[in-house]
């Protein structure tokens, strides 16, 4: 078995041995990083999930801990909001910061977990790759707690191969602190510390020259004890929960692939680099030898406590866990989910490619950014040009126009509430007027039976003009049902039968006088 050096940074040469180059250019990625998730942060109006991350922020605690549309995510991100502010009526920006601040934190745990796996070479690809990546950019400018949740998983991983591998009481103290805190972010953070924890029994404890120390085992244990709090509280709310994710639909291999492929840059990347990686890690790491492999496995996979058998493991359970989790229990499989999964995915190839090449992980890295992701090109364009990009009206936008358009005295703003989704589901839909108020504008609610065309009132029969707000519902067999008709939206010379506010449809319907005429 070839072994690397103690001082991966040795090998280093060209730009990366002045030590003044080499951090120069780590902060110019930090910066850009900073300017993706910063710019524009306000500039989009909330969305209903949004909503419900300020509402439960402003409620008493224990009541936001039953709230039923959060009872699917533990309450770090709240806590950090009410640390943050105590204004009631916070601004969008204000509310995303957490989320954007861990984005950029996310960059420089990257860098560190790279440099610990490879060199400084390595470290700087990896920050690279997540400072423009299209989905952390994404859950980096929005109001919830996915990008804790990467951030949470990508530092626990780190601490934990230096607390396998070293055994110091710091790495102790500091991954239980983070275990604890990605649990209270998100609960699939389980998946990410099963995958740690298996990666440990196998290298530690199920071969006879593993280094057999306890101390992982009690963090572990400790992590679980100051997590008790969380489990029971989704032991208590399981069925809540399960009903508060019935908009996944049930996975196919078709949707598994293309989330697979959005945690880096599209599904080359793992099918052509990951699936050779978990070949010639088990070749090398278990002493196997496939024919003109040993060497090479032997090569790229230095030592049995390696980094990329705890990515591996880590990859395995933050992927095939949400499989298994959709089988067994309820669908899961989307890539806000898979995000734990994110970093082993990015960070295997360009470990394996630093190990044949000490110039390959920058060469990788800039081939995947310019060549194979066209995704992360183009957003990266829009957010240098936010008036193209965002162009999607928002609930902001659709308060802003009832203010505008609708005559108090004849006309009415109706907010359709869909039956049976969730506990707290048309709480959470009463959200849009708290927090984007329409002042002097009557707001009437129509609740929908579970066909979608029963009205469980009679708000459809009230005679003045009507601008229904739908979400789910087809309004149209609704109205015919009522015997109201719809009237289209004329602006600048062209009829719309709807206008689209993201994720909302306004449908005007005309006063009963105008219909019978």
């Amino acid at each position: 078995m070839v072994s690397m050096p103690k001082n991966a940074e040795s090998q280093d040469r060209g730009i990366f041995s002045s030590r003044v180059i080499y951090v120069t250019l780590l902060i110019l990625i930090v910066l850009l990083s900073v300017y993706f998730r910063f710019e524009g942060l306000g500039v989009r109006s909330l969305w209903r999930d949004e909503l419900c991350t300020w509402h439960v922020s402003r409620m008493g605690l224990w009541e936001s801990l039953r709230w039923g549309p959060e009872l699917t995510k533990p309450p770090l991100y709240q806590f950090a909001l009410r640390l943050l502010t105590r204004d009631p009526h916070p601004s969008e920006a204000m509310l995303r910061f957490p989320a954007a601040a861990c984005g950029v934190l996310t960059v420089l745990v990257g860098w560190w977990l790279g440099k610990l796996g490879g060199s400084r070479r390595v470290g700087v690809a990896l920050a690279s790759l997540f400072a423009c990546n299209g989905l952390q950019i994404y859950y980096s400018q929005e109001g919830r707690p996915y990008s804790m949740l990467l951030l949470g998983c990508t530092l626990s991983t780190g601490l934990w191969y230096c607390l396998v591998t070293k055994g110091r009481w710091r790495y102790f103290l500091a991954y239980i602190a983070v275990a604890v805190l990605t649990l209270h972010a998100h609960y699939l953070a389980v998946l990410a510390i099963a995958g740690q924890a298996a990666w440990w029994m196998v290298v530690c404890w199920l071969r006879p020259t593993g280094r057999r120390s306890l101390l992982p085992l009690v963090a572990l244990a400790a992590t679980g004890l100051l997590c008790s709090g969380v489990v029971v509280r989704y032991l208590y709310f399981r069925s809540s929960m399960f009903q508060g994710l019935s908009w996944i639909e049930p996975p196919t291999w078709q949707s598994t692939v293309e989330v697979l492929g959005r945690l880096a840059f599209g599904w080359e990347w793992i099918f052509f680099v990951l699936a050779p990686a978990s070949v010639l890690w088990v070749t090398g790491a278990f002493g196997l030898s496939l024919p003109g492999m040993s060497r090479s496995g032997g090569a790229l996979f230095a030592g049995r406590n390696d980094l990329c058998g705890l990515l591996l493991a880590c990859f395995a359970c933050g992927w095939f866990g949400l499989l298994v989790i959709s089988w067994v229990a309820h669908p899961a499989v989307t890539a806000r989910y898979a995000l734990p999964a994110g970093a082993p995915a990015m960070l295997i190839p360009l470990i394996m490619a630093y190990r044949l090449d000490r110039r390959a992980p920058l060469i990788l890295m800039m081939v995947f950014v310019l060549v194979t992701a066209p995704d992360s090109i183009s957003r990266g364009y829009a957010m240098l040009h936010p008036p193209q990009w965002r162009t999607d009206p928002g609930l902001r936008e659709l308060a802003a126009y009832l203010q505008e358009n609708v005559d108090p005295e004849t006309e009415a703003a109706v907010l359709t509430l869909d039956a049976g989704v969730y506990p707290g589901w048309e709480d959470s839909e009463r959200l849009i007027f708290d927090y984007y108020p329409i002042n002097g504008v009557p707001v009437e609610e129509l609740r929908l039976a579970a066909d979608n065309v029963t009205a469980k009132n009679d708000i459809l029969k009230d005679p003045r003009g009507l601008y229904l707000i739908v979400l789910w519902a087809d309004p149209f067999p609704i109205l015919e049902a009522a015997g109201r008709q719809p009237v289209p939206f004329q602006i600048n010379g062209l009829s719309y039968s709807r206008l689209l506010f993201t994720p909302y449809r306004l449908v005007r319907v005309a006063p009963l006088s105008q219909e019978a005429q």
